[in-house]
């Protein structure tokens, strides 16, 4: 069994820009050979979007990359753009093979300024590419309100969208994620991964006390076949309460089960960023 990592970060100072690094202690390189691996099961990996530079030089750069394990890459895109240039970012993407999709950040952004991305979505969704929705879960109402016009968008959920950890699923804030997930689950072409709680927690005890709560419901709403495992790695392994992707892989698939591990761990991100065996980011 090959396990997919979906959700892998590299990066280098000297090359790209990086501002949100300049205060974390991680302000250098971390590149493919560093990253932390299951070492019991072959891995490929997915890499997704790092430097708030240059979106098109980081995904150039990526893929030049030594590095066997990549398969896909989620590229940057400023998709409040000018709708002429969102198409142009996307045709220059296009020509890089192992690009799937983008990703904008939202996680920063107020939900009164989710409109104008809106039109980028749409472009985004008519050269069938995937969108990454990095978000808080303060947000997931106006996610699923902002992915309302653009049903035939495959959208992949970073992190269970951010879950109060130290909360709880009990805590007011648990119970609204918990609805709100049920919510955005109900979407077709919508996945989730399970990836990124560790930064989500500032301790130890309450990690291991409410991580697998929302690991349980996250699986619940949007079962196997839509949920997939990521290490989120340097940011999970260095930030919040810190976890190996080995400590992440166990506690997962320990929830998943047996039956439904071989999605979870390789099958469903295959689906979500690689359906028929290739990028399904083209341009007319």
């Amino acid at each position: 069994m090959t396990l997919v990592d979906s959700h892998v970060h590299v990066w280098d100072p000297r090359r790209l820009a990086y501002a949100w690094l300049s205060e974390t202690g991680l302000d250098r390189a971390m590149l493919p050979p560093e990253v932390d691996r299951v070492a019991t099961v072959p891995t490929e990996m997915v890499f997704v979007q790092a430097s708030d530079g240059d979106p098109l030089a980081e995904a150039r750069w990526v893929d030049q990359l030594t590095w066997p394990e990549l398969i896909a890459i989620v590229a940057g895109a400023d998709l409040t753009r000018e709708p002429q240039d969102v198409e142009a970012h996307l045709a220059a993407l296009a020509e890089i093979p192992r690009v799937v999709g983008v990703r904008h950040l939202l996680q920063d952004t107020a939900v009164a300024d989710f409109a104008a991305v809106s039109e980028g979505l749409r472009i985004l969704e008519s050269h069938g590419g995937t969108f990454d929705a990095c978000i808080r879960h303060t947000q997931l109402p106006a996610l699923t309100d902002l992915l309302d016009p653009v049903p035939g968008l495959t959208v992949v959920l970073d992190h269970l969208g951010k879950p109060p950890v130290d909360a709880g699923i009990d805590s007011p804030d648990g119970r609204r994620w918990s609805e709100q997930i049920g919510i955005l689950a109900a979407r077709p072409r919508t996945y989730v991964k399970l990836s990124g709680l560790a930064p989500e927690s500032s301790g130890a005890a309450a990690f291991a006390q409410n991580a697998d709560a929302f690991i349980g419901r996250a699986l619940e709403a949007f079962g196997a076949q839509r949920a997939m495992i990521g290490s989120d790695w340097p940011v999970s392994s260095h930030f919040g309460v810190g976890v190996t992707m080995m400590e992440w892989a166990v506690r997962v698939e320990r929830l998943v089960g047996t039956t439904d591990w071989p999605a979870v761990s390789g099958t469903t991100a295959r689906s979500a960023y690689l359906p028929g065996g290739a990028s399904p980011l083209r341009i007319h």
